[in-house]
């Protein structure tokens, strides 16, 4: 179903809820980034893999949804191929980190910086 559309400018109530919904997602960027560091070393640790996996799955999903409509959406496209990875990974019975996870966390956490400080 395609978003809705607007002939003219953007209804003032619907731009600050936009605006807000922004500066709220750009706030949380960098707690983001450093919980997802944290995950990351996890994932290097047997007994620790499940759990990290399911909490990046969560952090990633919630950016993943929003990114793009706050206007990130490089940010949001690299989260939703991440969260498509993650999701598998949580229907294995015994995951293995795949090969290009990392590099495919780090670039989400480049996008994340850029947004957080340019943003």
């Amino acid at each position: 179903m395609p978003a809705p559309s607007f002939s003219g400018p953007m209804p003032a109530q619907l731009a600050k809820a936009l605006a807000d919904a922004r500066e709220q997602f750009i706030r949380r960027l960098v707690p983001q980034i450093v919980e997802i560091e944290r995950l990351q070393a996890a994932l290097d640790e047997p007994g620790q893999l499940a759990g990290a996996i399911g909490r990046l799955a969560a952090i990633i999903h919630k950016i993943s949804g929003v990114a793009a409509t706050v206007g990130f959406p490089d940010l949001g496209a690299q989260a939703a191929a991440l969260d498509l990875q993650l999701q598998r990974l949580l229907r294995t019975p015994r995951p293995r980190v795949p090969t290009g996870l990392s590099a495919m966390l780090e670039r989400l956490m480049d996008l994340m910086e850029d947004a957080a400080f340019d943003g």
